[in-house]
């Protein structure tokens, strides 16, 4: 077969990729900081060496990609990062590491994780960059299966087999209890002991029918006097006396941000823990800056111990 020469370009195929993020030539047109009739030519121009309609244009309510759209937005992204994959090892081959990662986490787990663990990733890989998404597992999963998400830190929570989980940390739930409560000096609880005090529910998807199920073996489940999606509101009601809650995130605080103060207890009970670990898409090849992450990740991770004792 002869070596046609390419009709299209990698430009062409960031404006294809962003646009489809977007829905709006003009949201595209600022993201990229170029004029709107570059982003639309270019991508009316790629369309033509397709062959194929990549959108549908509307003219009061933005764009919708069409179904070939969908088809080739996976390819497109997988084909850019691998293009700057090439550029990293390039790069590499004169002592430096560049390139960027898109990193998604547990909306519940980012603010105790992320923050550090990029902080201590980027010391000692200064040209990497991030983009970051916190979001709620379906979120998250999502972005894996369309690539929009290079790699993702989560619990083992609905994984399907195109979805590969390192597991590395296993985390048993605990109690927090106000600093005044009645079993705020007991070495241990039980859910039993908890049955009849208001509950704050950490109302997230997952966590709630997980937190909720530790209490069949005893009895009724729980109903919540107080929820938020907010684990910090949920640690703030316990600290201001308004009931105990169930975590299972290492902590390395045990004051609010207005100023009170929780317990945290283990439980009595054999209670099942999550795993936490690194969720990748088995039917994208990581790219070398994304694989060095992970194996950072595995090793801050594993590190992390529980206040409670």
């Amino acid at each position: 077969m002869d070596n046609q020469p390419l009709r299209y370009s990698l430009r062409q195929l960031r404006y294809f990729v962003v646009t489809a993020e977007v829905l709006s030539f003009t949201a595209a047109a600022k993201r990229l900081h170029i004029s709107q009739p570059s982003i639309s030519t270019a991508l009316a121009d790629l369309e033509v060496s397709f062959g194929v309609q990549l959108f549908i244009r509307h003219h009061a309510s933005g764009l919708s990609l069409t179904q070939a759209g969908r088809e080739l937005l996976g390819q497109a992204r997988n084909l850019l990062k691998t293009a700057e994959e090439l550029q990293m090892a390039a790069k590499e081959m004169d002592g430096g590491m560049t390139g960027s990662i898109a990193l998604g986490c547990l909306a519940s787990l980012a603010p105790p994780l992320m923050p550090g663990l990029i902080s201590q990733f980027t010391q000692k890989h200064s040209g990497i960059a991030f983009r970051t998404v916190e979001a709620h597992q379906d979120g998250l999963l999502r972005g894996l299966h369309d690539g929009s998400l290079d790699i993702v830190l989560t619990y083992s929570l609905d994984l399907s087999d195109d979805i590969a989980f390192t597991p590395l940390l296993s985390l048993p739930p605990y109690a927090i209890l106000p600093r005044t409560h009645r079993l705020a000096r007991a070495r241990k609880v039980s859910l039993a002991d908890l049955q009849t005090e208001p509950y704050v529910m950490l109302d997230l998807p997952h966590s709630r029918e997980y937190f909720a199920a530790l209490f069949d073996a005893v009895g009724t489940r729980p109903v919540p006097a107080f929820r938020s999606s907010q684990p910090e509101v949920v640690r703030g009601m316990v600290a201001n006396g308004l009931g105990y809650s169930l975590l299972n995130f290492p902590l390395k605080s045990t004051r609010t941000v207005d100023g009170e103060e929780f317990v945290i207890k283990r439980f009595k009970d054999n209670v099942n823990a999550l795993t936490l670990g690194v969720a990748q898409s088995r039917t994208m090849k990581p790219r070398r800056v994304v694989e060095r992450f992970a194996a950072f990740c595995e090793h801050y991770i594993r590190r992390l111990q529980l206040t409670a004792q």
